[in-house]
């Protein structure tokens, strides 16, 4: 094979690597590159008419190897490379942090999925694995800090992955339960009544939405007689139970046109008239969109755990005034019980329950947080950090001798104490999703001698606070590996995945010369 033929076909073959990986990252079937490929040569004549080399180039897209089985091992080659970088990235990373989160996929397979956050000139998010799981799910089966579902495969005392991971690595380690998977369970455990009154919510939205399309399209129309704000309601999903906020804020208020609407189907709720259980959907309402309103907030990329520890803390705080508003019957913070109040009076001894329940509920499963909280300051104020707030049995295997030596040193350096002080003004003006970026600017220009102090800080900002962007890959992954790709492999959905998510880019150009003279493939 000449010098030109070889060039000829190398570029053949990166171009296939490259189709390749736009399926991947789109999450598209292996077939849809010789659908790529058509549609290229349908437009090249359009497209090229002007040039006088056309029929070479066209020659060229011909050549390009687009078959599903071309696909499926060029996005297992590039997945293998970029797992290479990732692990080179762990390897060079002082410390790191994983978060643990388990989900089933289309075939009833149980998926967990390792993320791992570390810091090299950025603060790196990866997907280490996405592995399938046993039917009986084990610890054994299954670093700094390690943030889960809260699981008992995860945290057992004694078998738990996490007690595992403790021996294995020979320290002990930061163990957060996901913030926004506690927040999810304190509404779901808030009260079983609670849960009752969705359950019927999701009936009727079920019978008018999902049981015809006639049914469905009678109401939407119903709705657009009475000239409503809305024009339909939105479905809601169990597995994820604060999704129920946008669900209910539509449900009340289209509450009127429902019951009009059950009326003439000859549908019977007597639910919805009664008083006691309309005071509850209406406090069900109001309290979904406040928690709707912090889960979105805990979701927010670029996060320090430090964000969402003070957006946690100021939540608790709020629960107080949410309670004193409900027992003093005030309802300024709870729209609907407000709207409700001025049409009849509410006996506010349920929903007065169910709020201290909650309190309760925040206070209790957020101890671990509560616990490292004062740790977490450290990050944007060491100039006033008090160093017995670092708790000694995390950090004592890095290299941290001369810890409080350096914080001294820190406090009474003019320079320093000012470029913290600049930091926090640069937070205050800037979005929470750049915090992160700004935290590490600062830390990694900070000299040898605060070497020990730089350690803890990137050890810190490589908390995970949830385990969010697990759930993110679990949604990518019902994409993926949907009802009509159900044969598709978990080696291969879970190569799929990491070059959808992860910021390591595949060395392409590398791979396919590695694959020069060995023909098409």
């Amino acid at each position: 094979m000449d010098a030109h033929t070889r060039a000829h076909s190398n570029h053949g073959t990166e171009a296939s690597y490259r189709i390749a990986h736009c399926i991947a990252k789109h999450g598209k079937p292996f077939t849809d590159g010789k659908f790529i490929k058509e549609a290229f040569l349908s437009c090249s004549d359009a497209l090229f008419e002007s040039l006088p080399n056309k029929e070479t180039i066209k020659s060229r897209i011909k050549d390009i190897p687009t078959s599903a089985r071309s696909a499926q091992r060029r996005i297992d080659e590039m997945a293998e490379n970029v797992r290479a970088q990732q692990t080179a990235g762990l390897k060079d990373a002082a410390v790191f942090s994983i978060a643990l989160d388990e989900s089933v996929d289309v075939n009833d397979i149980p998926r967990l999925a390792v993320m791992a956050r570390y810091c090299d000139s950025t603060v790196r998010e990866e997907l280490c694995c996405l592995k399938p799981m046993p039917d009986t799910t084990k610890g054994e089966d299954v670093v700094f800090a390690v943030t889960t579902d809260g699981a008992p495969a995860m945290v057992g005392r004694h078998k738990g992955a996490v007690k595992l991971i403790e021996e294995k690595v020979g320290h002990p380690i930061m163990k957060l339960h996901c913030i926004i998977h506690q927040e999810n369970l304190c509404a779901k455990m808030s009260n079983s009544d609670l849960n009752e009154v969705m359950a019927t919510v999701t009936k009727i939205i079920n019978f008018i939405v999902k049981r015809s399309a006639l049914t469905h399209r009678q109401f939407q129309s119903l709705l657009e007689e009475l000239d409503s704000a809305y024009t339909d309601l939105p479905l809601h999903s169990a597995v994820k139970w604060l999704s129920c906020g946008k669900v209910l804020e539509r449900f009340v208020s289209c509450l009127d046109a429902i019951k009009a609407f059950l009326a003439e189907k000859g549908q019977k709720y007597p639910e919805l008239e009664d008083e006691k259980w309309i005071v509850k959907l209406m406090f069900l309402a109001d309290i979904t969109g406040h928690l709707n309103v912090l889960n979105l907030r805990l979701q927010g990329a670029g996060q320090t755990v430090l964000d969402m520890f003070e957006t946690w803390t100021a939540f608790v705080g709020k629960l107080a005034v949410f309670s004193d508003d409900i027992s003093t019957s005030t309802f300024r913070y709870f729209r609907h019980l407000r709207e409700l109040s001025s049409l009849r009076n509410i006996n506010t001894a349920e929903i007065t329950a169910y709020m201290r329940v909650l309190e309760a509920e925040f206070t209790t499963r957020f101890v671990d947080f509560k616990r490292y909280g004062p740790m977490f300051s450290m990050l944007i104020k060491p100039d006033s950090f008090d160093g017995h707030d670092l708790d000694a049995t995390l950090i004592d295997w890095m290299d941290t001798e001369d810890m409080e030596m350096q914080l001294i040193e820190l406090k009474s350096s003019t320079l320093w104490v000012t470029k913290f002080a600049e930091l926090r003004k640069l937070l205050e003006a800037t979005p929470v999703k750049d915090h992160r970026a700004h935290i590490l600017i600062c830390w990694t220009s900070a000299p040898e001698k605060f070497s020990c102090l730089r350690g803890i800080a990137l050890a810190l900002l490589s908390v995970f606070g949830s385990t969010y962007l697990c759930e993110q890959v679990f949604s990518h992954m019902k994409h993926v590996l949907s009802p009509t790709r159900s044969r598709l492999t978990t080696e291969h959905s879970e190569a799929c995945l990491l070059l959808k998510v992860t910021n390591y880019k595949p060395q392409i150009t590398e791979l396919s010369q590695a694959k020069q003279g060995q023909g098409s493939h």
